[in-house]
């Protein structure tokens, strides 16, 4: 039987490291949170090969003794909290003292720092948890830590890390998140030397997201004014009715200056919405919340990027509040105070997609496809039949349709039958990497963020196979050149967010070309909504001709059955 003994202090930081490092980002995040704990007003971040090689976090804070750094380094050792009962009031970023000494345990680490009031600093480097020398510094005020080498010790967790390009993205995003959340501060993000964004301290919000978030962001949302409650004070700018995404990543909630994931504070938002967006989706938003620490537990997560608030209900209904209220009062603006959710432009019936043999401009709609059987509309009476025997007998509530069968009764889900004949081609095209594409008279640009730009430009091969032509122009800015033909071109910048965040979420998947296919054409098929109104008589046969052709006739993509049939006995039953 195996003995129990104390771990040594290298391994339990190891241990810990796992706990809180999880990708270089984490480390930048635990850096960047120091430096705002000892009240820097200029952040630094350059990083190499997405953090990987190098990170390097610089400040000009309020530093430390050389005594005060050794101590850093010692697990548990901070200056944030003393009791118990200060963890139910943490006011500050960091307080476990686990940081440090854990990112030191995994990397080459190396710390100058100095107060104001000392003649000099103090540097002290690290490898693999292992005091390499302390020493005198000449420096300015402040810290710099540089963490180079990130898990060299643990080489396996090497394995664990995406491309250069993602990990940047999330370092990119992070920085962000953090430069939105404090004003007051003036942040500059460089990679290998070149600058990305720089953010000057002390600018209005509006500016601060147009230089950070970029121009187009910017332009989608509006000031809210603030708003107060006993203990609570909300303040932000919220996006536009209309507005929305695919994901939460544009859905930024801040609280007490620690960016945060919160349920409560995403499902608020994302109700205030409910009517303004279609139902699925994310609105668009950066809310800063503020309140008496002692409401709000910041130590349930290890990286502590979630948060759980002491009334779940007053928060939520606090959020709720406000932005309906905000909501409300731009309606002179022109921001509708109650929207019907609108039905995006029919998708041609698509059994056999014609080839395109002229640019398509970004604003114009590709010609519609015409079945042959579709020479007018035929009344229901004299309704032809397909193969199978069925016959129409009428429309019903024009989402439907009623037809007689050679064994009874059955009932068709317009939509559903559509988008399962749109599913199939799609995904042969896909599959025989013969898509058809339309090249575009005017390229559509788009700006995206860091992690979409990332998985793009790794997935290029993927969308090329699909029937998609990038050009890249410029870090995070692309031209859209041609499109698939069952994509509309007014449809396709909304298309292009939505499918590069379900790829960054779901990178595993569409890693493998099979599934990557099968996605890419269910979030194909999602933009499909297809009114009876819209088919001939003539064009609802070839439908259910082109419906039973498939492999998987009785169900939609996702499942829902395309069509419900009585037969006789089944009738017969019914009546008794």
């Amino acid at each position: 039987m195996s003995t129990i003994r104390i771990l040594e202090p290298t391994v339990a930081n190891q241990i810990a490291a796992g706990e809180g490092v999880e990708r270089p980002a984490a480390v930048i995040k635990e850096l960047l949170e120091n430096s705002l704990d000892a009240g820097a007003r200029r952040v630094t971040v350059d990083f190499s090969r997405g953090g990987k090689a190098r990170m390097i976090v610089e400040d000009d804070g309020k530093g430390m003794t050389g005594d005060e750094a050794l101590l850093s380094l010692e697990r548990h050792a901070t200056s944030k909290i003393r009791l118990a009962a200060d963890l139910d009031r943490i006011a500050t970023f960091g307080f476990r003292g686990e940081a440090l000494p854990s990112i030191a345990s995994v990397a080459r680490f190396t710390m100058q720092t100095r107060p104001a009031a000392a003649p000099s600093g103090t540097e002290i480097a690290v490898n693999g948890g292992k005091l390499v020398h302390r020493r005198d510094h000449g420096m300015a005020p402040g810290t710099r830590i540089e963490v180079a080498n990130l898990f060299h010790p643990v080489p396996a967790r090497l394995k664990f890390l995406k491309s250069d390009e993602t990990e940047a993205a999330h370092i990119v995003r992070l920085v962000r998140l953090y430069a939105i959340a404090h004003p007051e501060v003036g942040f500059l993000l460089r990679e290998d030397g070149r600058e990305i964004f720089r953010s000057p301290g002390n600018a209005p919000l509006l500016d601060r997201v147009r230089e950070i978030w970029g121009r187009q962001v910017a332009e989608e949302v509006t000031l809210m004014p603030l708003f107060e409650r006993p203990g609570m004070r909300l303040s932000g700018l919220l996006g536009r009715p209309g507005v929305s995404r695919g994901t939460r990543q544009d859905l930024v909630t801040v609280v007490n200056g620690r960016p945060v994931d919160s349920r409560t504070m995403a499902f608020a938002l994302t109700e205030s919405y409910h009517t303004l967006i279609p139902k699925g989706r994310y609105p668009l938003a950066f809310v800063f919340l503020e309140m008496d620490p002692a409401w709000v537990d910041v130590n349930v997560h290890p990286a502590k990027r979630e948060v759980r608030f002491r009334d779940e209900a007053k928060v939520r209904n606090f959020l709720i509040e406000s932005v309906l209220a905000v909501l409300r009062a731009r309606a002179d603006d022109g921001l509708p105070t109650e929207t019907v959710p609108t039905i995006a432009p029919a998708t041609p019936l698509a059994v056999a997609v014609p080839a395109v043999s002229a640019p398509v401009s970004a604003g114009a709609t590709p010609p519609p496809y015409v079945p042959p059987a579709a020479s007018g509309s035929v009344s229901p009476s004299h309704a032809p039949t397909v193969r199978l025997g069925w016959r129409l007998l009428s429309r019903l509530r024009e989402e439907r349709a009623v037809f007689e069968t050679p064994t009874g009764l059955a009932v068709l889900d317009l939509g559903a039958a559509h988008q399962r004949v749109l599913y199939e081609s799609i995904l042969a095209q896909f599959t025989a990497q013969k898509p058809v594409s339309q090249p575009l008279l005017v390229p559509l640009s788009i700006e995206l963020e860091p992690l979409p730009a990332a998985v793009l430009k790794e997935r290029l091969s993927l969308l090329a196979s699909a029937g998609f032509d990038f050009e890249e122009y410029g870090r995070n800015f692309w031209r859209i050149q041609a499109l698939p033909a069952w994509l509309e071109p007014e449809q396709a910048l909304a298309f292009v967010r939505d499918l590069l965040a379900e790829m960054a979420r779901r990178e595993g998947d569409f890693g493998r070309p099979s599934l990557a296919y099968d996605a890419l054409a269910k979030l194909a098929v999602n933009k499909a909504r297809r009114k009876g109104d819209n088919l001939s008589d003539g064009e609802l046969m070839e439908l259910v001709q082109a419906l039973f052709r498939t492999a998987q006739p009785g169900t939609c993509p996702r499942g829902r059955r395309t069509y419900v049939e009585w037969t006789d006995a089944d009738l017969t039953r019914r009546f008794g």
